[in-house]
């Protein structure tokens, strides 16, 4: 799979996080929050993690 196409995809699922993290505010639901929007950092985290290898792959050739 291209990286343009997992970097899209990964930037979804992050936004869907924080979305559903905003969405579960609402339902006074703090546990699910905090489960959502610790998922939505990892993920980012993630991404940033590719992008790095990524770019240290492209520098090296």
């Amino acid at each position: 799979m291209k990286h343009e196409i997992k970097m899209l995809l990964l930037a979804i699922a992050v936004v869907s996080c924080f979305i559903a993290a905003a969405i579960v505010i609402s339902y006074r639901s703090y546990g699910l929050f905090t489960l959502l929007l610790f998922a939505g950092f990892a993920l980012m985290g993630f991404g940033f993690k590719l992008k790095n290898n990524y770019q240290k792959q492209s520098d090296d050739n």
